[in-house]
């Protein structure tokens, strides 16, 4: 799927959602939030290829296939945080938009503590 592709469906949404938004304000949030699907799922192939790499990667690296698998589900909290939050601001919801961006950042917060223990154990391991 190009670029291309994605930002046409994307546009053509948005127009609809606001021409349906005058006179059927529900049914304009039930079209952006499937636009929000119909555009992750086209971009699905792409994610699994770059997933794909850094499994890769990872696998070539002596232990870092923990730290590729990290930075695959720190990225994933953050898409999804970001796409929740923004369909909730769609909604006029900017309270549940600011509890959610909250919610991924505390999620990736806590996958980062390993990574925040491996790097003290080195520093300490460097110490005379």
């Amino acid at each position: 799927m190009s670029i291309l592709q994605i930002v046409a469906a994307g546009v053509l949404c948005s127009v609809l959602a606001l021409t349906v938004k005058k006179h059927a304000p529900e049914t304009a949030l039930i079209i952006t939030i499937a636009s929000s699907i119909l555009i992750f799922v086209m971009m699905l192939p792409q994610v699994t290829e770059a997933v794909g790499v850094l499994r890769r990667v990872g696998e070539m690296l002596d232990g870092g296939m923990k730290y590729v698998s990290l930075v695959i589900k720190v990225t994933g909290i953050a898409y999804m945080a970001e796409l929740g939050a923004s369909v909730c601001l769609d909604a006029g919801e900017s309270a549940v938009a600011a509890r959610i961006e909250m919610a991924g950042r505390v999620m990736i917060l806590v996958l980062a503590v390993p990574v925040i223990f491996d790097l003290v154990n080195l520093v300490i391991g460097m110490v005379p």
